[in-house]
C-alpha cells in the first residue's frame, strides 16, 4: 500500500525507515516541514502514488488543509515534553515554549512549571514566520533556552545563533501513526475501487444519473444524461444545479422536490423522472431519468420472450382456491414432494389445474430460480414433437432451422420440463424419453453428440396409465421412472366446499364486483357433478355473466354444459349426447353405470331420467336407492 512520509529532519528519517521495516509496511520520506513539506507530500503522491501522508506537529495540521488525501498525526506526549524542557533547563530555568496552537488544549503547563521548578514562557504561531518574530523579540545574548514543537523552530533559531530543543516523538507514537496510515490506505484503496466500479455502472446505465453533493454540486453525471441533455460532462460537473440555466437541467432538477415517476418532456419525447434526497441534506440529490418508449419496449420485449417461450413458471400453492380437507391434504403432499428431486406424475380428469400444481411444485422445489417449461405431449404430430423435446441439427430435416435447434430438455436444464397430457405421448418417443430420464443426456435429431441435462421432470394425465400399460399402449419401465411421486387432484364434484371459493374468485376476476346468488341458483351449483370440473365452473360465470339482469344471480336450466347438449338433441341432430359408454358387464352392472350416469347429466332431475327410461318415477326411485347402496359399499370397503 502507498503510505508517504514527511520528516522534520534525518534522525527522525531514520527511526521511521527502522520502525516501518520492523512492521513491513512500505513506505516513501521526503524531508520538509509546512511549505517545504507540502511541496515534498505533492511530489510523493505523483511519484509514488501515495494516498496517505504521515507528519507531526505544525506541518501535519498544514498538510490536512491543504490535501485531498488523509494525514495521519505523528503526536507526542506530555512525557516526550517533559524530557525537552529537563534539557533546557541546563541552560536557563526561564524556558521560551514556541508551540503551535493547535497543541493548547493537550498540555499543562503551569503543571510542568511546578514539577521542573522553571518559567515557561508560551508562544504560539498559525505560520512559519510567526516564528521568526518571536525569535527577533528576543535578545540573543541573554535569551533564555528554547523548546520548539516543529524543526522550524530549531532551524530558524540557529540561523540567529541561539538553541533549541525539539520536543521528539517516542517510537511508540511513530509506529501507532505508520499502523493507522497502512490501514487507512487499504481502506482508501478498497473505496477507490469501490467508486471505480460505481462511476463504471452509472456511466453505462440505461438511465439517465445526475447527483449533487450537500453543497447542490453537480458530482455525477453520466453518459446517458449527457446524450439526452446534448452537453459533456466536463460542461456540468462542479457546477451548482441551481444556477444552469439549461431548460432540460431546470425540468430535471425541479427546484430539488423529491418525486417519484414523475413524467415530463425534454424536446419531443416524454421521461419517467425519480428524485431522492440523500441523507438530511437539502441539496444532495439523485436523478434518474429514462425515456418512456424505451421503457415501454423494454418491457414488450421481455414479457414477450417470457411468455411465449414459457421459460418461467407464474403459479404457486397460494394461488390455489380451495376450502376442503382433501384439497388441503393434496397441496401439503405436493410441498413436501417440492423438495424432492424425483419425478413427479400428476393425475386428475381434465379441468382440475394439474399445470397449477405442476408450476406450484417448482416455485417450491431448489429449481425455482431455473427454467420452467411445459409442453403439450397431445398437441403436436410426433415427429414434430420429437424435434421440440430433443432438439435438431441443421440440414437434418426439410426446413431445418439454420445452425439447428435446441430441444426443449437443453432449454430445461437446471430447472423443471413439465410434460402434460403424457399419457399421449407416442410409443417410439416413449423410448427416447426413458433413456434421456435414466442417462440423463440427449442427442439432437440428426446430431452425433450427447449433451449432458440436468432436468427434473413433473408429467400430468388425465388417463389410467396402469391400464394403458396392461394394454401395452405406454411402457412399463417409463411408467415407473415418471410415477416415483405421485399426486391425485381430486374432481370438483368430491370437493363441493371448494366451489363458493372458486365461483366468488371467477365472478370477481371477470366483473369486478362481488356476486349474490339466489337460493335456486346456489341449490344447482352444489348439486352439480362438474364433468368438466374447474374448467366447467369458469364457463357456468361467463355464461351468467353474460345473462344475468340483475343484481342477484338467478338459476337458469341451461347454465350447465351437459343440459346445453340435451337442448340441441332435440333439434333433430344426432350427435354424443345421445350415446353413452357402458363398461360391459352383469346386465345389473351395466344398469347401474347407467342410471348414474342419467343421473348426472340431468343434474338429479328424476322425471326427467324417467321420461328417457320410460318407466315410472317409483321405479326408478328403487333403483337410485339400489345404486347409492351399492356405491356406499364400495365406499366403505
Amino acid at each position: 500500500m502507498s503510505v508517504g512520509v514527511i520528516s522534520p529532519y534525518q534522525e527522525f528519517t531514520t527511526s521511521v525507515e527502522k520502525i516501518a521495516a520492523k512492521a513491513g509496511i512500505t513506505v516513501h520520506i521526503k524531508e520538509g516541514a509546512l511549505h517545504r513539506g507540502l511541496y515534498q507530500a505533492r511530489k510523493l503522491m505523483e511519484e509514488h502514488d501515495v494516498n496517505v501522508i504521515v507528519a507531526r506537529g505544525a506541518t501535519a495540521s498544514f498538510l490536512e488543509e491543504k490535501l485531498d488525501v488523509p494525514v495521519v498525526k505523528i503526536t507526542f506526549s506530555n512525557y516526550d515534553l517533559l524530557q525537552a524542557f529537563r534539557e533546557a533547563k541546563q541552560i536557563s530555568e526561564t524556558i521560551t515554549f514556541i508551540d503551535h496552537y493547535d497543541h493548547e488544549a493537550t498540555t499543562d503547563l503551569s503543571f510542568m512549571e511546578e514539577l521542573l521548578g522553571v518559567d515557561i514562557d508560551l508562544k504560539q504561531y498559525y505560520l512559519e514566520k510567526e516564528i521568526t518574530e518571536h525569535l527577533e523579540q528576543l535578545d540573543s545574548t541573554s535569551a533564555p533556552a528554547l523548546v520548539g514543537t516543529a524543526q522550524c523552530v530549531a532551524r530558524t533559531a540557529a540561523k540567529k545563533g541561539m538553541t533549541a530543543f525539539v520536543v521528539n516523538s517516542s517510537e511508540l507514537a511513530i509506529s501507532e501513526a505508520l499502523q493507522q496510515a497502512y490501514e487507512l490506505s487499504v481502506l482508501y484503496k478498497k473505496e477507490k475501487l469501490h467508486q471505480a466500479h460505481l462511476e463504471t455502472i452509472i456511466s453505462n446505465a440505461f438511465d439517465g444519473v445526475i447527483a449533487t453533493n450537500e453543497e447542490g454540486k453537480i458530482t455525477v453525471y453520466n453518459e446517458a444524461a449527457a446524450d439526452i441533455i446534448g452537453m459533456k460532462r466536463e460542461q456540468m460537473l462542479g457546477r451548482y444545479v441551481g444556477k444552469v440555466t439549461h431548460p432540460y437541467i431546470r425540468k430535471l432538477w425541479n427546484n430539488g422536490q423529491e418525486g417519484t415517476r414523475d413524467i415530463i418532456t425534454l424536446g419531443d419525447k416524454r421521461f419517467v423522472v425519480n428524485r431522492m434526497l440523500l441523507g438530511d441534506w437539502e441539496n444532495s440529490l439523485v436523478i434518474t431519468f429514462q425515456e418512456i418508449d424505451q421503457l415501454l419496449e423494454l418491457n414488450s420485449d421481455v414479457r414477450s420472450r417470457l411468455h411465449h417461450r414459457r421459460f418461467y413458471a407464474k403459479h404457486t400453492f397460494p394461488d390455489i382456491l380451495y376450502e376442503s380437507g382433501v384439497m388441503e391434504e393434496t397441496i401439503q403432499l405436493a410441498r413436501v414432494y417440492s423438495k424432492s428431486e424425483s419425478a413427479v406424475l400428476i393425475q386428475g380428469e381434465s379441468g382440475v389445474g394439474k399445470e397449477l400444481f405442476a408450476q406450484s411444485i417448482h416455485n417450491e422445489s431448489n429449481r425455482k430460480e431455473g427454467p420452467f417449461i411445459a409442453i403439450n405431449c397431445a398437441a403436436l404430430p410426433a415427429n414434430l414433437l420429437e424435434s421440440e423435446l430433443f432438439g435438431y441439427e441443421e440440414g437434418s430435416f426439410t426446413g431445418a432451422k439454420k445452425g439447428g435447434k435446441a430441444g426443449l430438455f437443453e432449454m430445461a436444464h437446471q430447472g423443471t420440463l413439465f410434460l402434460d397430457e403424457i399419457g399421449d405421448l407416442p410409443v417410439d418417443l416413449q423410448t427416447r424419453l426413458l433413456r434421456v430420464l435414466q442417462e440423463k443426456e440427449v442427442m439432437r435429431v440428426g446430431g452425433q453428440k450427447i449433451i449432458p441435462v440436468d432436468v427434473r421432470v413433473i408429467s400430468a394425465t388425465n388417463k389410467n396409465l396402469y391400464e394403458s400399460m396392461k394394454k401395452d399402449e405406454f411402457r412399463e419401465d417409463l411408467y415407473y421412472r415418471l410415477n416415483i411421486l405421485q399426486v391425485t387432484i381430486p374432481p370438483l364434484r368430491e370437493r363441493k366446499a371448494d366451489i363458493p371459493a372458486l365461483f366468488r374468485y371467477f365472478w370477481q376476476e371477470k366483473t369486478g364486483e362481488p356476486c349474490e346468488m339466489s337460493e335456486s341458483l346456489w341449490n344447482k351449483l352444489m348439486a352439480h357433478q362438474w364433468p368438466g370440473n374447474i374448467r366447467e365452473l369458469e364457463n357456468v360465470v361467463e355464461r351468467l355473466r353474460m345473462l344475468s339482469s340483475s343484481s342477484e344471480l338467478e338459476a337458469d336450466e341451461f347454465i350447465f354444459d351437459h343440459l346445453n347438449i340435451e337442448k340441441h338433441k332435440h333439434s333433430g341432430k344426432k350427435d354424443f349426447a345421445d350415446r353413452m359408454e357402458v363398461e360391459i358387464g352383469t346386465m345389473k352392472e351395466m344398469e347401474q353405470q347407467i342410471i348414474q350416469e342419467l343421473e348426472e347429466r340431468y343434474n338429479g332431475n328424476k322425471q326427467k331420467i324417467a321420461s328417457v327410461l320410460d318407466i315410472s318415477r317409483t321405479t326408478l326411485w328403487k333403483k337410485l336407492t339400489n345404486v347409492h347402496n351399492m356405491n356406499t359399499v364400495k365406499f366403505n370397503k
